[in-house]
């Protein structure tokens, strides 16, 4: 039976700690880690490691994936310098990876446009094209080594860049070895970018190893973060879909923002009996 995830962020108010005491006392046993402050906004070593997963044992959750650094931390740098910055970056989040027990990391393939120096620039889906698959050809033996699957995430801007939506992914992660390289999809990053959840899946199909399950506003989605069933997708063929495609990962829920003034604890657990109603398990 499928089990489900949540993800450190809908608990971004306080510290790692009581974030893992709130998630475990929602009914969740597996975990997504941030690495947005006040999380894992650097790999841990040493004794901080070690803590960590007594921590993890102490709460009774294991972590299912780890979000790598988001902003500019992508493969697709369109400069050379921020590239190999980078590269340093998500080397050491897939070895933190490895060592917290996370068999995937989620990484964001592109930047916003809004980190990019002149993000209108003819030459730059080339640029990020190219970019993106020398950060991968680098990064698949290091993730091979490490036991840690990559999964590129589809993304919501609204611009002419590459790897945005799982028809640009798909081809792109086809070319990797399966053990190192997969999808996971947003479902709220869909809606909001135009593109149908459920589409998404069947499109990422034997190479989704992850998802993001969030709500959004039918109308005017604006990657809204609320609980499934708070706004306006078709649950009932998304969760159609990822039996369609034998989805086999974990059904990892990214709930953040409330709906009508709900606490991180109100929504976690409101979002616990999403799951329940659906027959997953914690």
């Amino acid at each position: 039976m499928a089990q489900i995830s949540y993800s450190t962020v809908g608990f971004k108010d306080r510290d790692i700690a009581p974030a893992l005491e709130a998630i475990s006392t929602a009914g969740f046993d597996h975990i997504e880690v941030s690495s947005q402050p006040p999380h894992m906004s650097t790999p841990l070593e040493g004794c901080e490691l070690d803590a960590f997963r007594a921590l993890l044992t102490d709460c009774e959750v294991r972590v299912g994936t780890i979000h790598a650094p988001m902003r500019e931390n992508v493969l697709g740098a369109p400069e050379e310098n921020w590239r190999r910055e980078k590269m340093g970056v998500m080397t050491q989040y897939l070895h933190f990876a490895a060592a917290i027990g996370a068999r995937g990391m989620v990484i964001h393939p592109v930047p916003n446009p809004i980190f990019v120096p002149d993000p209108e620039r003819d030459e730059l889906p080339q640029l990020i094209t190219d970019a993106t698959k020398r950060s991968l050809d680098e990064l698949v033996p290091v993730a091979q080594a490490a036991g840690v699957r990559m999964l590129l995430e589809n993304l919501p801007y609204h611009c002419s860049y590459p790897f945005l939506h799982m028809r640009e992914l798909r081809p792109l992660v086809d070319a990797y070895p399966e053990d190192a390289v997969g999808l996971v999809v947003d479902t709220g990053h869909a809606w909001t970018s135009g593109d149908d959840p459920a589409a998404e899946i069947h499109i990422a199909g034997s190479r989704l190893w992850g998802t993001h399950l969030q709500d959004v506003d039918a109308q005017d989605p604006q990657d809204n973060h609320w609980v499934p069933g708070q706004g306006g997708l078709n649950w009932d063929e998304i969760r159609g879909a990822l039996e369609e495609v034998a989805y086999s990962g974990l059904w990892t829920f990214e709930v953040i923002v409330p709906r009508h003034d709900e606490t991180p604890e109100e929504l976690a657990q409101m979002t616990r009996e999403v799951a329940d109603r659906w027959g997953i398990e914690g």
